[in-house]
């Protein structure tokens, strides 16, 4: 805790030297009402950190200036967990983490099921998924958990980069150390398809390949070139696992303090960020891959039918949310969404 909260004083106090060093002649405009400090673990550049940028862009002009969004990227106030934990506590205003960690940081594992193994296809499933069965289910989900859904990016489709050889069909996978996220899904995931798991915080992904304590990581393409993965893996096979949902939550107690005409304004900027990254996803992902293959990283898309065997592998994931958690009926609606 106390790590915590040095972290936290120490981001705060390097905005506040970085705001006292502005160009000389600029003046001052009136306090602002509401000021949102929204911390997440993307670096700058990253699709998950430019639509926070855009975020409060258009938020702070839309509001002319009442109210304030202060960012703090690259994990500066902690990990994703860490971050989670500060919102639900009401010492940090928002960050943005996909929903199976939300989904072990609130104690409600149904919302793990948006992120469920081979659940989309694609970016644009993924996106009309988003717009529809998450925008609707989420809120339900989130009831009395002193947190509310502000507004869902797509972390794009995931795929593993590997040291040593790529993956063309599930035996490929058998004993590979996959470095995942302590996320208790994606353990289950790699598990289902004959992994071992190495877990981590997303900033120790790079030195646990170039260490050989995880032979492969797995991201979306655009996270694992800002990260400069590349540089230690070189073969990324297109197996498409995951199709990772991110939602922005906002601790319930700070919106109750925000007056209602600037929640709405906060409402309507976050669905406009919300839409403009869904749209330009692609062109990030698509820019990565050119990246990776300039650095000479072997680029290969798995069969359709080795895909299909490795979804029927993550059976037991489907079976445990459908039964456990009553979520059969949800899935079938979420899965229709790939015809």
């Amino acid at each position: 805790m106390k790590k915590k909260w040095t972290r936290i004083l120490l981001a705060l106090l390097c905005c506040g030297l970085l705001a006292s060093c502005g160009g000389a002649g600029t003046s001052e405009g009136p306090e602002p009402e509401v000021v949102l400090d929204f911390g997440h673990i993307q670096n700058p550049g990253h699709a998950l950190a430019v639509a926070p940028e855009e975020f409060k862009a258009l938020v702070e002009e839309r509001s002319e200036g009442r109210i304030q969004v202060n960012l703090y990227p690259s994990s500066q106030l902690g990990s994703a967990r860490e971050m989670m934990e500060q919102v639900t506590m009401g010492t940090l205003d928002m960050t943005c983490c996909d929903t199976a960690d939300w989904a072990a940081a609130l104690s409600i594992p149904e919302l793990a099921v948006f992120n469920m193994p081979f659940l989309t296809k694609d970016l644009d499933t993924q996106a009309e998924l988003i717009n529809t069965i998450v925008s609707e289910e989420v809120p339900k989900m989130l009831e009395g958990s002193g947190v509310r859904l502000l507004m869902t990016y797509s972390n794009g489709i995931r795929n593993p980069l590997l040291k040593t050889k790529p993956i063309t069909c599930l035996e490929d996978i058998q004993g590979i150390k996959m470095r995942t996220a302590e996320t208790p899904l994606y353990v289950d995931l790699w598990n289902c398809l004959g992994a071992s798991t190495v877990t981590s915080a997303w900033s120790e992904a790079y030195t646990l390949l170039q260490q050989g304590v995880a032979d492969a990581v797995e991201a979306d393409a655009t996270g694992l070139v800002n990260q400069n993965l590349q540089e230690q893996g070189k073969y990324f096979s297109k197996i498409g696992h995951l199709g990772a949902i991110y939602c922005v939550f906002m601790s319930e107690e700070k919106w109750d303090k925000i007056p209602a005409d600037l929640q709405e304004i906060i409402q309507e900027c976050a669905l406009e960020s919300q839409n403009t990254q869904l749209e330009e996803r692609q062109a990030s992902d698509d820019a990565a891959e050119k990246k990776m293959e300039e650095d000479g990283v072997q680029i290969n898309e798995v069969s359709a039918e080795e895909r299909e065997r490795m979804k029927d592998a993550c059976q037991p994931i489907y079976d445990e949310y459908a039964e456990k958690y009553d979520l059969g009926d949800l899935i079938e609606r979420m899965l229709a969404l790939n015809n």
